[in-house]
């Protein structure tokens, strides 16, 4: 119990609280603040801002007018209630959702290119049996898990629209471009899917069918790659919100 109330002085003060999740570790609050409230974790594998000071919080808000990242915001009350308690943990399922469907979906996709696709010359085995499965199996699976996939990723889109609008407002795009680029390259991974698909059941031209497969397969690269670097750059997020879901009693958890 005191564990989790020191946890909590870390991230809140009487008027402001701190998203960790969030922080980019630019110090800009840091810097800002005239009381000396906030701190630095400045580990190699782990930073972010922390409130160390909370009782010599004014409420000035300067470190809120600081962040470009919207990771401190203001206690709209001085209530004790935490605000959107829930939400981390709402976040987390569907992040761990996203991750589990990903990687499914990129290795059920790379198994059927080159178990199946790549040098037979057009000609598919499709009775050929990998890993106790044959080329119909595999391709059901990667099509659930795409599907599954795409509807994670509206979910977590949903639950970030207002930090998307108000990156694009604010002009900050080019210091998020990385998490730009992901999307935009998931979006064009799963129109590239679902296209040939939609080919397959209507039994349109098969050319143009096999083009949009080689563009999805290549997008499909790049996708992994930024979300490889998005999952890194977020693991911090991932290990203090397992943290405090472990800490957290039975009775408060979703």
């Amino acid at each position: 119990m005191e564990a989790r109330r020191n946890n909590r002085r870390q991230t809140r003060s009487k008027y402001i609280q701190l998203d960790t999740r969030k922080c980019e570790a630019c110090w800009k609050c840091v810097e800002t603040c005239p009381n000396d409230v906030i701190g630095t974790v400045n580990l190699p594998w782990h930073k972010h801002a922390l409130i160390i000071n909370s009782d010599n919080c004014s409420g000035c808000t300067k470190c809120i007018k600081a962040c470009e990242f919207m990771a401190i915001s203001k206690i709209s009350s001085n209530d004790d209630t935490i605000i959107n308690q829930k939400n981390p943990y709402d976040r987390f399922i569907i992040n761990i959702g996203l991750l589990f469907t990903g990687f499914i979906a990129v290795y059920s996709g790379f198994l059927i290119q080159f178990s199946y696709h790549m040098g037979h010359r057009g000609e598919i085995d499709i009775n050929r049996i990998v890993l106790n499965a044959n080329y119909s199996g595999w391709t059901n699976i990667h099509k659930i898990t795409i599907t599954l996939l795409s509807v994670f990723m509206v979910f977590h889109t949903v639950q970030h629209w207002k930090w998307y609008k108000t990156i694009v407002k604010k002009n900050l795009v080019t210091k998020n471009i990385q998490v730009f680029i992901l999307s935009t390259v998931f979006i064009l991974v799963a129109i590239t899917g679902f296209i040939p698909w939609t080919i397959d059941l209507t039994g349109n031209d098969q050319i143009t069918r096999k083009i949009f497969l080689e563009i999805h397969d290549k997008l499909t690269i790049i996708l992994l790659i930024f979300l490889i670097l998005h999952v890194m750059k977020r693991l911090k997020w991932f290990t203090a919100t397992l943290w405090r879901s472990k800490n957290k009693p039975k009775e408060m958890r979703p």
